[in-house]
């Protein structure tokens, strides 16, 4: 497992290596998931001020930014390159709701939002009490009734998607080195003091399904390599979410 400053550096290559719709993962329709999913939920609590922490190239922000031109957002992110990226993607666009700035959640926040939320975020801090300071941060930064939206990937929907797999013959997608996996109930005892759930949903289950087990089964059996650009993926993504079959779950956390 890699240290922070390990994984820092990654993330800076790769931003400096890749400006492209792929830049924080390969899997773009996933992001369409993210997007999606989260710009529902900002749109229905309405909070004028808005931070994305771990922004990344900015690609969601600017998406959930333009659905709701009311509320002024802010991303961060701790690799210069990649803010570099989300300014670019930004300048192309007519968008004036919209700041990046350079940030790490692990250290103070030194501001206030009426909503935070993450996307593959915290798991890259490999550190459980590291995580958990994090959370504290967005916490501290929360005003009152303020809420959390955490998109994050948890070892429980991991583990089912890779036992389906076993059962296709497929063999199992390891996690990341770089990546640190939440378990449920372990974040619900770190946080019940702190935060209220508000709404609990698996938004990787039927994606997963489709596309790294029906998908990439076709694959292996006609021999070919799996493409992220591939039908399969763009269709999987528009379906509605059901089960526990993946590990990217969406939490709203309100602020006790």
């Amino acid at each position: 497992m890699w240290d922070f400053d390990k994984i820092k550096k990654y993330w800076e290559k790769r931003a400096k290596d890749d400006n492209s719709k792929q830049s924080t993962t390969n899997d773009v329709y996933l992001r369409e998931i993210e997007a999606r999913a989260l710009g529902d939920f900002i749109i229905k609590l309405a909070p004028k001020r808005i931070a994305d922490f771990g922004c990344g190239d900015g690609c969601t922000t600017i998406t959930t930014a333009s659905k709701l031109s009311s509320a002024k957002f802010s991303g961060f992110d701790y690799s210069d390159s990649m803010i570099l990226n989300a300014n670019n993607n930004l300048s192309k666009t007519n968008l004036d709701n919209v700041t990046f700035k350079i940030g790490d959640i692990t250290s103070p926040i030194n501001d206030s939002f009426d909503l935070i939320y993450t996307t593959r975020c915290l798991i890259n801090i490999t550190n459980i009490d590291l995580q958990y300071k994090a959370i504290l941060n967005i916490h501290s930064s929360l005003l009152k009734d303020g809420y959390f939206i955490m998109i994050e990937n948890f070892i429980e929907g991991q583990n089912n998607f890779n036992e389906l797999r076993k059962a296709y013959g497929l063999p199992s997608i390891p996690i990341r080195e770089h990546n640190l996996f939440f378990t449920r109930d372990d974040l619900m005892q770190s946080i019940k003091d702190i935060f209220k759930i508000e709404y609990e949903i698996n938004i990787s289950s039927t994606y997963y399904m489709m596309s790294r087990i029906i998908y990439s089964k076709l694959c292996v059996d006609s021999c070919s390599a799996p493409d992220y650009y591939n039908e399969h993926h763009r269709y999987a993504s528009t379906l509605p979410f059901s089960g526990e079959y993946g590990p990217l779950r969406l939490l709203v956390l309100k602020k006790k």
